[in-house]
């Protein structure tokens, strides 16, 4: 993430999903996190950390990448 002055956002806080949900629903909850700038020290509260998406599948390098 690139803040309006072009310097680098750094995440420093991420929401904790609520205790409640069960674990599958976890996998799933849209957490927000607060961001700082590593140039003009801005911070952005509630920012989408992850949106809820899983991890991203990843090629294996064992196959040649293809």
């Amino acid at each position: 993430m690139i803040c309006k002055c072009g310097g680098v956002l750094n995440v420093i806080r991420v929401e904790t999903p609520p205790k409640h949900l069960s674990k599958q629903e976890k996998l799933v909850y849209s957490r927000l996190c607060d961001v700082e700038c590593l140039n003009c020290e801005k911070i952005y509260y509630s920012q989408p950390f992850d949106d809820g998406n899983r991890l991203n599948i990843a090629k294996d390098l064992r196959r040649g990448g293809d």
